[in-house]
C-alpha cells in the first residue's frame, strides 16, 4: 500500500509539472458508475447528462441547426425576450471554423462576465447569459469545474467516510505539436482542488447527492467564479446581476475539440437527413432521355394535378403547391375558303382566303412546384418554322395542272422552350457522365390544308400552312444516385454549426414551414476523404423555446426550475466497451420559468417567516447589459404588445437567394403587414457576429446588394419599420426578423 501511494504520489507531482491552463468537459449519457449517489445526474440540479472520458464525446454533425418559439414564450417574453434569445445564437454564430483558431486560443478571452449592479440590486437575472449556457450544453460540453474531479467508486464499511477513487473528467488541449489531449485541473487558467464530501448516516437533502468531490479553487473564489466559462452552467446561469457577453477560451477549446475536422468519428446520418449515394457499378449504368419542356409547360398550365399525373406517369408534384386560378383565354380560329376576286374572268381560278375567328372563354389555370423535375435546358424564347404551300396554275395550262410552292420562315417567338427529364422515385437524381446522342426534333402542326382546285385558266393561291417548333433532344448516359436515409460512415468533424430562426405561422404556434437545406460532409474511406451531399428537411424546429408555470402545486415538494431543458443523444456506433462516441440529435426544448415573482414563506424552529417582509424573494427574467438602460423585467407590457404589431408585420425574405465570391448581388428584402410596403428596413446593431457579409450593404429601402469576399452561412438581424407610423417613437410598429445569406464559391 504504501508503494502505492508513493507511486500515487510521484504521479501527482509530474501532472503538476505539466499544467495545462485550457479545459473543459464532454457530456454524454451517464454511465454505470455515475449515478445520484457519487454526484451524477443529481436531481436537485437538472443534470441532463454526465462527464465523458477522452474520445467518448457526443456532438453535433448538423451543419444548420433552426430554432423557434413557441406561443406560451412568446406571450410572456414579448419580442425583447425574442431578442435576447437571438442575441445568444449570434455569440454561437461568431463563431468561425473551429480550425482555424490558433493552437493556445490566445485571441478568446478568459473572462466574459459583466455586472449590471441595478440588475443585481433588483434580483435579476440575464436571460441571454441562460439561453447561451444551455446552447454551449447543447453543443456537447459539460461543466468543466464541476467535472474537473468526480468519485468513481465509493466503498463504506462500518466506517463513513471509507475508501474513495476520484477520477478528472476536466481535459485540455495544449498547445504542441501533436495537440495532445490531456486530463486539466485547471479551467480558464485558475487552478482547482478536491475535498470528498459525504453525508454518510445523515439525512441527505431531497433531490442532493449523498457524496461528491466537491472542487475547491486554489485560486481566491472571487477569481474562479470570474473566470467561470459559460458551460459552467450552475455558476453562469442564475447568478443575479451577472451577465455574458461572449465564450471563454475554455469553451472555444471544447466546441473546437468536438468540431474540428481532425475528430474523426463513426456516426449515423444527421437528423432527418439523407445522403445522396450514386450506383456506379457498372449494372448502374442508364440511358436518359430527355424530352420536351415546352409541352410539359403548357400541359401543366391547362391540367388539374390528376389529369397532368395521368399523362405523366412518376411525376411527383409538390404537396399543397397547386393553385387554381381564372383566366379569361381568347381562343383562335383560323379557317380557309376559297374565293375570287370582284370582277374576275368567267372561269378564273378561285384562290385560298383565310379568315380568322376570335372567342373569349374562362378557363382554370394552374401554377405548382414539381418535386422531380429536372430542366436539362430553359430558354424564354423559342425557334418556330411556318411553312406555307401554295399552288400555281400557268394560264392556259392542262386541266389539273398545278406546281406547288412552299416557302419557309423560322421566327423567335414568346415561349418556353427547351428540354427536361423526370427523375425516378426510386432515386434522387441522376450523375451524367456523358452526352451520347443529340438529336433535334421537330414538332409539326399543320393549321390548314385546303382541295385545290381544277380550274386551268391559271393563278397562284395559299394551300395550307404549317408551324414546326423545335427542341433539342438529348440521350444521356448516367448513373442513379440513391437516396439513403441513414448510411453509417467514418466523418470528421464539421467546423461549424449555424443556427437560423424559424417562425412558426404568424408566431401563433401552430404551423411550421418545412425547412430545406443541402449541406456537404466529409467521410473518410480507406484512409481517402469522400464529400458527401446531404438533404435535409426539418419538419419541426431542432431547438423549441416555451415558457410554463413550474411551480409543483399544491402541496407537492417544493422543487421546481427556472430553465429547463432536454438532450437526445444518440448511441448507436458508441464503441464496444466505452460510453461513446455518438451525437446529439434534434429536437432540443428549452422551456423557461414563466410563474412571474415567487416569495418563498417558512416556519422552522420556532421562528415565523410567514409574511412579506421576511420572505425570499427568487429571482425574475431579464435583459440588462453595461449600459445605463434600465433592465428589462419580463412579462414586459411594450415587449408584448410589440409582438403584437410583429404578429401583423413579417419578413418574408428570411432565406434569400445564394451569392457568389466576387460576384455583384442584388436583392430586395421583402414583407407584409401593417399598412403595407414600402417599408424602412434597418440592420440591427451588430452583437457578437450579427454583421452583413463583408462586401455587402443594407439601404434603407430594404435592398441588400455589394460584392461578397468570403464563403459561409450568414444570418443577421433586419429591422422593418412601418413607414405609416409617424409618432416620435420609431419603434412602435416594427418587426425584427433573421435573415439568412449562404455565399458560395
Amino acid at each position: 500500500m504504501l508503494r502505492l501511494l508513493k507511486r500515487v504520489a510521484w504521479l501527482g507531482v509530474l501532472a503538476a509539472g505539466l499544467p495545462a491552463a485550457q479545459a473543459f468537459s464532454l457530456l454524454g449519457p451517464p454511465e454505470a458508475y455515475q449515478v445520484p449517489d457519487l454526484g451524477y445526474m443529481v436531481p436537485l440540479r437538472s443534470d441532463i447528462g454526465a462527464p465523458k472520458n477522452i474520445g467518448e464525446e457526443y456532438r453535433r454533425n448538423t451543419p444548420v441547426i433552426y430554432y423557434a418559439f413557441d406561443d406560451n414564450f412568446i406571450g410572456y417574453f414579448g419580442s425583447d425576450g425574442v431578442r435576447a434569445v437571438d442575441q445568444a445564437f449570434a455569440i454561437m454564430n461568431s463563431l468561425t471554423n473551429v480550425s482555424s483558431y490558433s493552437a493556445d486560443l490566445s485571441e478568446v478571452p478568459l473572462e466574459v462576465k459583466r455586472v449590471n449592479q441595478t440588475a443585481a440590486a433588483l434580483n435579476l437575472q440575464d436571460l441571454k447569459s441562460g439561453t447561451l449556457s444551455i446552447l454551449v450544453e447543447q453543443m456537447g460540453l459539460a461543466d468543466p469545474i464541476r467535472y474537473t474531479w468526480g468519485l468513481h467508486d465509493r466503498l463504506v464499511a462500518t466506517t463513513c467516510p471509507g475508501e474513495y477513487i476520484v477520477v478528472k473528467r476536466n481535459l485540455a488541449i495544449v498547445p504542441t505539436a501533436l495537440d495532445q489531449l490531456q486530463y486539466s485541473s485547471y479551467v480558464n487558467s485558475i487552478l482547482y482542488s478536491y475535498y470528498i464530501h459525504d453525508y454518510c448516516a445523515n439525512p441527505v437533502p431531497p433531490g442532493d447527492a449523498l457524496s461528491e468531490a466537491i472542487y475547491i479553487p486554489v485560486d481566491l473564489p472571487l477569481h474562479a467564479l470570474r473566470y467561470a466559462p459559460v458551460s459552467s452552467f450552475e455558476l453562469n446561469n442564475l447568478v443575479p446581476g451577472q451577465f455574458l457577453n461572449g465564450l471563454t477560451r475554455d469553451d472555444v477549446a471544447g466546441l473546437r475539440y468536438l468540431l474540428r475536422g481532425g475528430n474523426v468519428n463513426w456516426e449515423d446520418n444527421p437528423a432527418n437527413s439523407i445522403v445522396f449515394v450514386t450506383n456506379n457499378a457498372p449494372t448502374g449504368l442508364q440511358l436518359l432521355v430527355t424530352s420536351n419542356l415546352t409541352l410539359l409547360a403548357a400541359q401543366s398550365l391547362t391540367n388539374d394535378d390528376a389529369t397532368l399525373l395521368g399523362l405523366y406517369p412518376g411525376l411527383v408534384i409538390v404537396p399543397g403547391s397547386t393553385v387554381p386560378s381564372f383566366t379569361n383565354v381568347i381562343t383562335t380560329n383560323l379557317s380557309a375558303y376559297f374565293t375570287n376576286s370582284p370582277y374576275d374572268p368567267v372561269g378564273w381560278p378561285p384562290f385560298l382566303v383565310f379568315t380568322t375567328n376570335f372567342t373569349t372563354n374562362v378557363m382554370f389555370v394552374y401554377t405548382r412546384s414539381f418535386a422531380n423535375v429536372v430542366t436539362n435546358s430553359f430558354y424564354t424564347k423559342g425557334y418556330v418554322t411556318v411553312y406555307d404551300t401554295s399552288l400555281y396554275s400557268p394560264p392556259n395550262a392542262p386541266v389539273g395542272y398545278f406546281t406547288t410552292n412552299t416557302t419557309a420562315k423560322t421566327m423567335l417567338t414568346n415561349m418556353v422552350s427547351g428540354d427536361y427529364y423526370i427523375i425516378p422515385t426510386t432515386s434522387c437524381g441522376v450523375q451524367i457522365l456523358s452526352n451520347v446522342l443529340t438529336t433535334v426534333v421537330g414538332i409539326t402542326n399543320t393549321l390548314n390544308v385546303a382541295n385545290a382546285p381544277t380550274n386551268a385558266n391559271g393563278g397562284s393561291f395559299l394551300l395550307g400552312r404549317t408551324y414546326v417548333s423545335w427542341f433539342t433532344n438529348h440521350n444521356l448516359a448516367t448513373f442513379q444516385v440513391l437516396c439513403v436515409t441513414n448510411e453509417p460512415s467514418l466523418r470528421r468533424g464539421i467546423e461549424k454549426v449555424t443556427f437560423v430562426k424559424s417562425g412558426y405561422d404568424s408566431w401563433t404556434g401552430r404551423f411550421y414551414t418545412p425547412q430545406t437545406n443541402y449541406f456537404t460532409m466529409t467521410t473518410v474511406t480507406n484512409s481517402t476523404n469522400w464529400v458527401q451531399t446531404f438533404q435535409r428537411v426539418a419538419t419541426a424546429p431542432d431547438i423549441l423555446f416555451t415558457a410554463v408555470d413550474p411551480l409543483p402545486g399544491p402541496a407537492a415538494a417544493l422543487n421546481w426550475f427556472d430553465v429547463a431543458r432536454n438532450i437526445v443523444f444518440n448511441t448507436n456506433n458508441v464503441l464496444p466497451g466505452l460510453a461513446g462516441p455518438g451525437t446529439i440529435d434534434a429536437p432540443s426544448t428549452i422551456t423557461f420559468n414563466k410563474a412571474g415573482p415567487i416569495f418563498y414563506n417558512i416556519h422552522t424552529n420556532t421562528e415565523w417567516f410567514l409574511d412579506e417582509r421576511t420572505a425570499i424573494q427568487f429571482a425574475l427574467w431579464a435583459s440588462y447589459d453595461d449600459s445605463t438602460n434600465a433592465p428589462i423585467v419580463y412579462p414586459n407590457g411594450t415587449s408584448i404588445a410589440s409582438v403584437e404589431s410583429q404578429m401583423l408585420m413579417q419578413v418574408t425574405s428570411v432565406s434569400l437567394p445564394p451569392a457568389h465570391v466576387n460576384t455583384p448581388y442584388s436583392t430586395q428584402l421583402t414583407g407584409t403587414g401593417g399598412s403595407g410596403p414600402p417599408y424602412k428596413w434597418l440592420l440591427e446593431t451588430p452583437l457578437d457576429g450579427n454583421a452583413l457579409p463583408i462586401g455587402l450593404s443594407l439601404t434603407n429601402t430594404g435592398l441588400l446588394s455589394g460584392t461578397p469576399v468570403a464563403t459561409g452561412i450568414y444570418s443577421f438581424f433586419v429591422r422593418m419599420d412601418d413607414r405609416s407610423d409617424t409618432s416620435p417613437n420609431m419603434d412602435k410598429v416594427f418587426t425584427v426578423w433573421q435573415v439568412t445569406l449562404t455565399v458560395l464559391p
